[in-house]
């Protein structure tokens, strides 16, 4: 299934104080390796994600030297057929690497889409949010508006039931601290880490090709047999002006003490 990360909720702002928080949702089979945030690509130095092992890319990653992040989630093809179905000669894992190596705020002005399977891709600052949304025929770009907006793997799209159930909630708690001495995760994410572990606490969301389970429920837990499980196995948190970059991540949801401050 590749890097799917599910639910990315974003609270873009450049008036606020803190214009860009962000909460992010990785959902994945239980049996693909990956590894905790940190540097891992000597050609691009700066840059600090999760990394996937199989094919060495990532769902999320910053650069901390330009206050600027990307994330990757998985696209619905236009044809209706299921997202991981085709082979396709460049893995999607590459685009916030390369998003996040250029200079240029169109992200995909040197890409060929046809080289990857559906995505959608954010590309944000404290200065613009943008996401490209790629169904296999078309490219679509908009601008994130200011507020809270709850992006899915059907893209920006409300009336899915995550978003219409969560970014009420979330653009209600939206933290906008600051980041010169807000220093832990409380202070920085204010009620968003507490909110994500009563998500963890509830009724999970199952795949789409199992019964059962709540659609609207952020967290993600289906058993798929002959012991294969897809779930929410790690969730992000972003945090960044026109000077910093705070970055959070836990792989285990439901204990709110699990978050772990990222160095970047």
């Amino acid at each position: 299934m590749g890097d799917r990360m599910c639910t990315v909720i974003v609270g873009f702002d450049p008036q606020a104080r803190t214009p860009l928080v962000v909460a992010a949702l990785r959902d994945e089979m239980r049996s693909r390796p990956w590894d905790w945030p940190a540097r891992h690509w000597p050609e691009h130095p700066d840059i600090v994600g999760g990394r996937d092992r199989l094919a060495g890319g990532t769902w999320l990653a910053v650069d901390p030297q330009r206050e600027r992040m990307a994330a990757l989630l998985n696209g619905w093809p236009w044809d209706g057929t299921m997202p991981w179905e085709g082979t396709y000669p460049a893995s999607r894992g590459d685009l916030p690497l390369k998003t996040l190596s250029t200079q240029n705020r169109d992200a995909l002005a040197s890409e060929d889409p046809t080289r990857y399977a559906p995505f959608h891709l954010l590309d944000a600052d404290a200065h613009s949010a943008t996401l490209y949304s790629w169904d296999g025929r078309c490219l679509d770009t908009r601008a994130l508006p200011r507020g809270v907006t709850t992006l899915v793997n059907t893209g920006l799209n409300p009336a899915d039931p995550r978003a219409a159930r969560h970014t009420p909630e979330f653009d209600r708690t939206r933290p906008d601290p600051d980041l010169s001495t807000a220093r832990t995760v409380k202070e920085i994410w204010g009620q968003w880490p507490g909110l994500i572990t009563k998500a963890a606490n509830s009724e999970p969301r199952s795949a789409g090709t199992t019964p059962g389970g709540d659609p609207s429920a952020l967290i993600a837990h289906a058993d798929l047999g002959n012991g294969e499980v897809w779930a929410t196995g790690s969730i992000t948190l972003i945090a960044l002006d026109r000077d910093v970059v705070r970055y959070a991540f836990t792989d285990t949801p439901a204990v709110l003490e699990s978050w772990q401050l990222v160095e970047t």
